[in-house]
């Protein structure tokens, strides 16, 4: 990386983060006003992609993956979290694949400021389903898949179905 490349990423990484991503006294939102064609999206670093340059599974995280929400923010505003950076890529996936097989339910989980974190209004945690509820349902935090097979499953079809909204620098 050339010298003004560098100094150019940390004057970006300077910049207070968009008010679009502030809370503002707007209120939290039920999982049951997700829409299906929404999106998520993700940040990805270059050693996250395999030698055909497809996130690798192993790094597609899950239960409780954290992720912005297309209806507040825009891929780039994944720079904008803790230990973001403009060297990080960002893909996306819909909220449809995100509660493949009901699996899973993304839940509206706001950031609020902290010393070491960013406001985010547009955060949202996908999180475990428990068996027979509906996706006005909001899991809680934390809770694990008792099911290797199911988690597996789960991440193939989050990478099958994901897009690249753009690359990650080296």
């Amino acid at each position: 990386m050339t010298p003004l490349i560098a100094r150019i990423l940390r004057i970006c990484n300077s910049i207070k983060s968009p008010k679009r991503l502030e809370i503002n006294n707007r209120h939290r939102l039920s999982s049951a006003s997700i829409r299906s064609w929404e999106c998520l999206y993700r940040s990805f670093k270059s050693s996250d992609l395999d030698e055909n340059k497809k996130i690798k599974l192993e790094t597609i995280k899950f239960p409780d993956i954290s992720c912005n929400w297309s209806r507040f923010s825009y891929p780039w505003d994944i720079w904008y979290r803790r230990n973001g950076s403009l060297k990080d890529g960002c893909y996306s996936f819909s909220i449809k694949t995100a509660r493949f097989k009901k699996i899973a339910n993304p839940v509206h989980d706001p950031l609020k400021k902290t010393d070491d974190q960013i406001e985010n209004y547009s955060h949202i945690e996908i999180r475990v389903m428990e068996e027979g509820k509906d996706f006005d349902f909001e899991p809680p935090k934390n809770k694990k898949l008792n099911s290797d097979k199911k988690k597996l499953e789960y991440r193939q079809n989050i990478q099958k179905r994901l897009r690249i909204k753009f690359n990650a620098l080296h």
